[in-house]
């Protein structure tokens, strides 16, 4: 069996590092909603532009 042999309450964080650790994770958050939303207008703009293609070579006019 396996039992540690130096066990220390000791915090591996101070108070300090674990508020800047949730302020970053929350900032990277942010970012990575607002490129998801850019990702997601890209497509909407792409497939609105294949639909018209689409439609402009099926229609004759291409």
């Amino acid at each position: 069996m396996n039992t540690p042999q130096n066990v220390s309450d000791e915090q591996p964080f101070t108070p300090g590092e674990l508020k800047q650790f949730d302020a970053d994770d929350a900032q990277a958050g942010r970012v990575i909603g607002k490129m998801l939303s850019l990702f997601f207008l890209y497509t909407v703009f792409a497939m609105i532009g294949a639909v018209v293609a689409t439609w402009y070579w099926v229609s004759g006019r291409g």
